[in-house]
């Protein structure tokens, strides 16, 4: 090889040398850009866990903790040093701890991911938790982590007050139903007259229209107390009233009105209503046949409170049992004056061994019934008069003449058949 040649040759490999520090450069340049482009994305991706307010951990596929994200240590169960290269599940309670193993082996057997929710005893409170379990290649998951307590209350409250309307519901339907088939009349007004309701009874009582919302019972009310206690929105407690069909009839109605009340007061009126026309007469006439039978009853009390019983042919018998008033004496009066009249009696015994004491007014009327007997021509002889009888007329001062006087009803009859014959 001639020097010439030589020369060329080591021309050629330092130009070649030249090339290859060229492309190691641009190589090296390419690879720092790539180096800080990933770095930034590294950065942008520790923002995001920094700014969001999920909880970040990496597990091996047995749970162990491998790595972490936090936007505070204070947000964690533990601190780092304990829980990394733990297992999860056996830093949380141990019903936490077997739910999420079963969540990992399914997440990674089925290779989708897994929303679950659970609790952990915070302190004093009880903090509730959702989280998104997500498999990753090389039997590794990710498992992001959010504190839900506020959103799990508010869930668990409308759930209790869902439940409360739907059992308010069931109780307005409930009512309802039963209101739409009372017997009696049942309207509802808002306060101030507007109808909104009224069952088939209060439609078929005032003869209103099926179609119609309701019924304004206080256009129906007939003049009167009743009337104007509805008029001004006062209660009414069964209370009977007049009222007027779209007819023009008449009803007797049982009436009974309140008002509704809510937290800004009374906000509509009700009124129950039961046509009582045909009960009032009934009623009516049940107390007109009682009266009727009462009075047959005093009528045959007073007939057996003094009996007129004959002995003889002109001879009659009134016995007297109990204490004698001013309508009892009248009664004795009567009966003793038909007595002689009707059967033509010339002696009357009036026994008076049943009488337990004789007053003013006993005594008065025995001196009565003798004096009448007497001016009818018979005679009145007083039977029964014991010791204490005789001296209350004599300190009584009753006129006793003309009267014959025996000490029981036997000697009375002997004395009357032997008078008589």
């Amino acid at each position: 090889m001639t020097e010439a040649d030589a020369i060329r040759e080591l021309r050629n490999e330092n130009e070649a040398l030249r090339q290859r520090v060229a492309r190691l450069t641009q190589e090296q340049e390419e690879a720092r850009r790539a180096l800080d482009a990933l770095q930034k994305d590294a950065d942008t991706v520790v923002a995001l866990f920094r700014a969001l307010p999920d909880l970040f951990f990496r597990m091996e596929r047995d749970g162990t903790i491998v790595d972490y994200r936090s936007r505070s240590d204070s947000d964690l169960y533990v601190p780092p040093d304990v829980f990394l290269g733990k297992r999860m599940q056996e830093l949380l309670p141990p019903d936490v701890g077997a739910y999420l193993e079963q969540v990992f082996v399914e997440v990674l057997d089925r290779g989708k991911l897994r929303d679950v929710e659970y609790s952990l005893t915070m302190g004093p409170t009880e903090e509730w938790y959702e989280a998104r379990v997500v498999p990753l290649d090389g039997d590794q998951i990710v498992m992001l982590v959010r504190q839900t307590t506020e959103a799990h209350l508010n869930r668990e409250a409308l759930k209790r007050r869902t439940a409360e309307l739907e059992e308010s519901l069931r109780s307005v339907r409930l009512f309802r139903a039963l209101a739409d088939h009372a017997p009696s009349a049942i309207a509802v007004s808002r306060t101030g007259g507007e109808p909104i309701y009224a069952n088939d009874a209060c439609r078929a009582l005032f003869g209103r229209r099926s179609d119609e919302a309701g019924v304004d019972v206080t256009a129906f009310v007939a003049d009167g107390p009743v009337a104007e206690a509805v008029r001004r929105g006062h209660e009414v407690c069964g209370a009977i009233g007049a009222f007027r069909r779209v007819d023009g009839s008449m009803f007797q109605g049982h009436l009974t009105a309140f008002a509704l009340h809510e937290d800004e007061g009374p906000s509509h009126e009700a009124f129950i209503i039961a046509d009582v026309t045909a009960t009032l007469a009934a009623e009516e006439e049940r107390r007109a046949l009682a009266e009727k039978v009462i009075a047959a009853q005093n009528e045959a009390l007073r007939a057996l409170s003094t009996p007129l019983v004959p002995i003889a042919r002109r001879v009659v018998a009134v016995p007297l049992i109990g204490s004698v008033n001013a309508e009892r004496a009248e009664r004795l009066l009567e009966v003793l004056l038909d007595g002689v009249a009707q059967r033509g009696a010339s002696v009357v015994l009036l026994d008076v061994t049943g009488v337990p004491e004789v007053d003013p007014e006993a005594a008065d009327a025995i001196t009565r019934a003798a004096r009448a007997v007497g001016l009818l021509g018979a005679e009145l002889v007083l039977t029964g008069v014991g010791r204490e009888v005789a001296r209350t007329l004599i300190e009584l001062g009753s006129d006793l003449r003309g009267i014959v006087t025996l000490g029981s009803l036997e000697q009375g009859i002997a004395y009357g058949i032997r008078k008589t014959r």
